[in-house]
């Protein structure tokens, strides 16, 4: 009987970074906007309603983020903070599936919860599924559900698709960066 070792690469095209790192939450000073019931969900946000972080507090937050994207991006760059905010989770609140557009990267900081209900959605699902659905192939997997503490922070592409499954007294801040490359 022979044996025949095959010579394989493989490489992890269109591969999209998610970072997960710990946080101080209590570095962080927001000063929120009123807070309503937003989104189809209902979930009590201040999401635009005028949250500022002091100075101390956002340089803080983006040289924690920096720190992570500079390893993926291997260039000089410039961050910006362009939108932050909180959310409340009571019993049973959710979020619906969304994108941040206008944004390169988003940040969901997990202030208060017993576990992490985000879970993000591959770019291609609707091709993936459409091509795969019912066949068992499970090579592609369509989401992936992060085990984030209380105290840590995600951060992702701002196009990749997320939502909150049903959450009981639980508390996030999340925001939007824009990136500047360096010349």
């Amino acid at each position: 009987m022979e044996i025949c070792y095959l010579n394989v690469m493989k490489l992890n095209l269109f591969s999209v970074p998610i970072f997960i790192a710990n946080i101080d939450i209590d570095k962080l000073k927001i000063q929120n906007g009123s807070f309503k019931e937003t989104w189809l969900s209902e979930t009590i946000s201040s999401h635009a309603e005028g949250d500022v972080i002091d100075k101390e507090s956002s340089d803080y937050l983006l040289t924690t983020i920096s720190k992570k994207l500079i390893a993926e991006l291997k260039k000089p760059f410039k961050i910006n903070l362009t939108h932050i905010w909180e959310n409340h989770y009571k019993n049973n609140d959710f979020q619906e599936r969304h994108t941040h557009p206008q944004s390169h990267f988003s940040f969901i900081i997990y202030k208060k919860i017993d576990k992490s209900n985000t879970v993000f959605f591959h770019p291609a699902e609707d091709l993936i599924t459409s091509y795969y659905n019912g066949s068992g192939l499970s090579m592609f997997n369509t989401n992936f559900m992060p085990e984030c503490r209380e105290g840590q922070i995600i951060i992702f592409p701002s196009f990749l698709g997320h939502m909150v499954k049903k959450s009981n007294n639980s508390q996030t801040i999340s925001g939007n960066v824009n990136l500047e490359m360096v010349k």
